[in-house]
């Protein structure tokens, strides 16, 4: 900042003296205009910070924040659906140990999941009946 501040010093002392100089006891001299600047930043500098605020919230814009929202029930949703899949597969694994452990639970599963049966078992199916099927009067 300092530098900036001697260079537009010196290239405004050298507008004063190519142009001639400016009314006012404050800017006859070179030093005077440095003062006069740095006195300009720093009133101008808040300003400077709520204009580039509003820049950059105009570039981000509603949409911008509308898709932070959206970011943030998605990331919501997913952390929910990753506890659910946890849940879902300690249940699996639980599955697992017991078919492993307990032949009673092999033989259930086989049956159920598998329609698998043994020799000289016989197999009756049961069908629930359907809207068409005759009812009690």
């Amino acid at each position: 900042m300092k530098f900036s501040l001697e260079a537009a010093v010196c290239v405004l002392g050298s507008l004063r003296q190519r142009f001639g100089s400016v009314g006012g006891g404050a800017l006859r001299k070179g030093a005077d205009w440095g003062r006069v600047l740095v006195g300009l930043t720093e009133r101008a500098a808040p300003v400077v910070v709520i204009v580039l605020i509003g820049v950059a919230a105009a570039a981000v814009g509603v949409s911008g924040l509308e898709s932070l929202n959206e970011q943030g029930r998605l990331e919501d949703e997913l952390a929910a659906e990753i506890e659910r899949l946890g849940r879902e597969a300690a249940g699996l694994e639980e599955a697992i140990a017991s078919l492993r452990r307990d032949p009673a639970a092999f033989e259930v599963h086989a049956k159920t999941h598998h329609h698998l049966v043994e020799p000289g078992e016989v197999v009756v199916l049961l069908q629930r009946p359907g809207p068409g099927a005759l009812t009690r009067r």
